[in-house]
């Protein structure tokens, strides 16, 4: 009984902490609330956007948002309501089990949609941007130790006419 409450103990600490970091790249990389979002700043200086593709990318993301935004309230309700029943002097282990896998399936159908939304966005840039959007988003997604082959100097491109994104780009923020 003491090691299934340790496990389950545990289980319920990882899902936690994964999903306050998922929320917290979440709230980092999407707009603040009541404004329209947009690429992130080092994004754009990173691959040169015009204008027009500016204004395709924040029409992709506001749509993102749209749709994202009632599934991220189901997620805030599983939350509630997995701490209400972890605070239960005897918590029901299959109610846990259950809003664990429902906040798990509402976060891979947010994964969905921002593959969908990364993959419309793509289709605005020109193959030099693709190619550079696609280094940082790998960059994004699978950091490598800095100064191991000289290759994340080597990767710092940016726009020639802006240097001011090298000091940003060290702090991985598309």
């Amino acid at each position: 009984m003491n090691r299934k409450l340790g496990r389950m103990s545990l289980l319920v600490l990882v899902v936690i902490n994964v999903s306050a970091l998922l929320t917290f790249a979440y709230n980092r990389w999407v707009r603040e609330p009541g404004r329209r979002p947009a690429p992130a700043p080092s994004l754009m200086r990173e691959l040169c956007l015009s204008g027009p593709q500016k204004k395709c990318i924040e029409d992709f993301r506001c749509a993102f948002d749209a749709e994202t935004r009632g599934i991220l309230a189901r997620i805030q309700e599983k939350r509630v309501a997995l701490v209400e029943e972890m605070k239960k002097t005897a918590p029901d282990e299959a109610v846990i089990v259950r809003l664990i896998e429902e906040i798990g399936g509402l976060q891979a159908e947010i994964q969905k949609k921002a593959v969908a939304n990364l993959l419309k966005e793509k289709e605005v840039l020109t193959d030099e941007q693709k190619a550079k959007f696609f280094r940082l988003f790998q960059d994004h997604v699978c950091p490598r130790e800095e100064g191991a082959d000289g290759a994340a100097a080597a990767r710092r491109g940016g726009c020639p006419q802006d240097q001011s994104h090298q000091s940003l780009y060290g702090r991985n923020t598309i």
